[in-house]
């Protein structure tokens, strides 16, 4: 089970670097691990939908009056790093920003403005959003790899002054996330594989 600690310390020795017990402690890799950790964590986050950090709610209506072209407004709670969509009604989505309806009429739009609120014309609004997992316990294996490995190419410069090595770690941090988004995508569908081997096991 990752922590904090056995994250940073892949990272750590990603680079070649010497590796810490705790963040708290006085060296810089420590320092630079505290610094970077939840800056890399919450981008991880963000760059895709991932099941584990996904919160279906009814967002709270909050009293403010909402700028024209909108009507309602309502409060995100603290730890909503994005909101992916917004529920209309049963056949349509509001998402990214625009409405997706059955009959692709009615267009509308949400924004999300500094200081956590939300504006839509929807009511009540039943949003679908990522929000900041501190948990460590709760990362998918392909997530607490992905993330070492963009914790360790964002610190390569500042522990080592090497491009180089900054240049190879990003590849391989771009390379983690892509298998992380994969194996996130495919969660709850059969793999085509199993599911083409089934079907000739079944009807063959």
């Amino acid at each position: 089970m990752p922590s904090e600690v056995s994250i940073c310390n892949k990272a750590l020795r990603y680079i070649g670097a010497e590796e810490i017990a705790s963040l708290s402690q006085e060296s810089r890799g420590a320092r630079l691990c505290a610094q970077y950790y939840p800056e890399v964590r919450d981008e991880l986050l963000e760059a895709h939908h991932w099941n584990f950090a996904t919160r279906y709610a009814v967002l709270p209506q909050v009293a403010q009056e909402p700028p024209f072209g909108f009507l309602h407004a309502y409060r995100l709670p603290q730890d909503c790093l994005r909101v992916r969509r917004v529920l209309q009604h049963a056949a349509g989505v509001l998402q990214g920003g625009a409405a997706v309806a059955d009959d692709e009429t009615g267009i509308r739009t949400f924004e999300v403005v500094e200081g956590g609120i939300l504006y839509t014309d929807v009511s009540p609004a039943r949003a679908v959003m990522t929000v900041r997992v501190t948990e460590t316990a709760c990362f998918p294996a392909l997530f607490a790899e992905a993330l070492a490995r963009k914790l360790a190419a964002d610190m390569a410069v500042a522990l080592t002054g090497s491009t180089r090595l900054y240049a190879g770690l990003r590849d391989g941090a771009d390379k983690a996330l892509d298998t992380a988004r994969t194996a996130d995508a495919g969660e709850g569908h059969a793999d085509p594989q199993e599911y083409e081997g089934w079907l000739r096991a079944r009807w063959i």
